[in-house]
């Protein structure tokens, strides 16, 4: 097996690499297409995701536990992976022709018909999506170098070619035609692992575990996805532009938190096969780690949220600090959902779990978003979607504790607690009596950071100094030690 560090190192970078550039990119074009060209580009994109991730099936968690699982047997592997392949051309057919209907029917699609055609690219090219194949085999040097190679290109691409607020239909051009390359590239390079068969392939077998994935998926993209489709309908692009950057800056800390424990997929789903008692220890380990992370993480999100709105998006988009507060709870939900409620459930084969909760949380999100967004608007939204959010990761976390002991250090976690308290009073006085924007920030971040670190090496945090005693043995051979 790859080193885990190693893994987790790589999906860091990847996780970074894949949500920097957009967010680089969506601070360039909200200068240029204002927040409403914004909204208009992230509601189409909404629209197709539907569609998008209905294609997928269940794919993308479904192929990444399957290959894990055969490990390096060739001929077995090649017959999964042509399998899951013919499947995936299927429903990628399927829901192609669906959302061409759509265009052709619905009148508002067919006055922005270029708009929803571009950013309906996505569908087609999921033709070639077989990310899960890279990730089942724990390539993640791969992953990274591709995403970050791609990402510099469609950067480039839009600094030529979106100069004017009438370029929105480019911008959503750009954005597809990047995941296209990504596709592309990992279809080509597939030839590394597998093999394409087309006789002696047993479709059905597949079947039951990607359904129930896939119904997984709808539902957890309507109270993940549904916000921005009801705001469009029942506010405008404007709103809609602030809840979408507010929206991926949230996930953008959220993604660098969880890039840890994306890495753990394949090997939950080994040792769940494997050994049990080294499931538990990973898990707890993930665990502890996303804590040391999220925790500080949702104090300085809220703190240097304003700060951050202006810096980035200027004040046309000062609206959407008070969305990113709002959104601060998810950082913690959604992280330790990823990995308690979600990678461990699919590891353990317990896909038809989450589907349950998925329902109630999607029931429950219409319903908030009707009853919020019309005196909230995006502030509505974002409340609503964190609510649906502690739903559906309380539901199953409750399935978890019954399968999995979870053992999590209360004394550890206190000490967090205690190191972000220190971080947010430093914070706190960096801003009383930084009167810079900008220098109020950077201070804000490297100085909090660095507190929260010395507290929790003072405190003795076990992950800290662990981790501090490996880098102090590699490169002062153990000369100094914290204990």
């Amino acid at each position: 097996m790859r080193s885990l560090a190693k893994n987790s190192l790589y999906n860091i970078l990847y996780q970074t690499t894949g949500l920097i550039f957009p967010l680089i990119s969506s601070i360039y074009v909200s200068r240029i297409l204002m927040e409403d060209g914004i909204g208009k580009v992230a509601y189409a994109q909404n629209i197709a995701s539907y569609f998008a991730s209905a294609a997928a099936l269940g794919f993308p968690t479904y192929g990444i536990r399957e290959i894990a699982r055969i490990g390096a047997e060739k001929n077995a592997k090649n017959k999964a992976f042509s399998e899951m392949f013919a499947i995936n051309a299927i429903s990628t057919t399927v829901f192609v022709l669906a959302y061409i209907l759509l265009l052709a029917t619905t009148q508002p699609f067919r006055e922005e018909w270029g708009l929803y055609l571009c950013a309906g690219l996505t569908i087609a090219f999921n033709y070639a999506n077989i990310s899960w194949l890279y990730q089942g085999q724990e390539d993640y040097g791969y992953i990274t170098a591709r995403s970050a190679a791609v990402k510099v290109l469609s950067l480039a691409a839009l600094f030529l070619f979106v100069k004017e607020k009438d370029d929105y239909i480019r911008y959503a051009l750009i954005s597809s035609l990047g995941t296209a390359c990504n596709y592309c590239f990992d279809l080509f390079h597939a030839r590394k692992y597998v093999q394409i068969r087309l006789h002696d392939l047993d479709l059905k077998r597949h079947m039951r575990p990607l359904l129930i994935l896939a119904a997984t998926g709808f539902f957890g993209n309507i109270y993940n996805k549904i916000d921005v489709t009801m705001l469009g309908a029942m506010t405008n692009d404007a709103v809609v532009g602030y809840y979408s950057n507010a929206h991926k800056m949230t996930i953008i800390v959220i993604a660098c938190c969880a890039a840890v424990s994306m890495a753990f997929m394949p090997r939950l789903s080994f040792f769940y096969q494997n050994d049990r008692k080294e499931l538990s220890r990973l898990v707890d380990l993930g665990a502890h780690i996303l804590l040391l992370l999220v925790i500080p993480a949702t104090a300085g999100f809220v703190l240097v949220s304003r700060n951050v709105v202006l810096l980035l998006y200027g004040e046309r988009f000062l609206p959407a600090a008070a969305t990113l507060v709002v959104f601060a709870p998810m950082l913690i939900v959604r992280t330790l959902g990823d990995l308690l409620c979600y990678q461990l459930l699919v590891s353990m084969g317990q896909e038809k779990k989450r589907l349950y909760a998925s329902i109630w949380a999607a029931v429950v999100n219409v319903i908030l978003n009707a009853i919020l967004i019309p005196v909230w608007k995006h502030n509505g939204a974002a409340a609503a979607s964190v609510i649906s959010e502690v739903l559906v990761n309380g539901i199953l976390m409750v399935t978890v504790m019954k399968m999995i002991k979870i053992h999590i250090d209360v004394r550890a976690v206190l000490k967090m607690i205690f190191a972000t308290l220190g971080m947010v009073i430093i914070v706190l006085l960096i801003q009383q009596y930084v009167a810079s924007v900008p220098l109020s920030t950077i201070l804000s971040v490297t100085v909090g950071g660095v507190t929260y670190f010395a507290i929790g090496l003072a405190l003795r945090i076990e992950l800290l100094s662990e981790n501090m005693n490996k880098i102090l043995e590699k490169f002062l051979y153990g000369r100094i030690r914290f204990r």
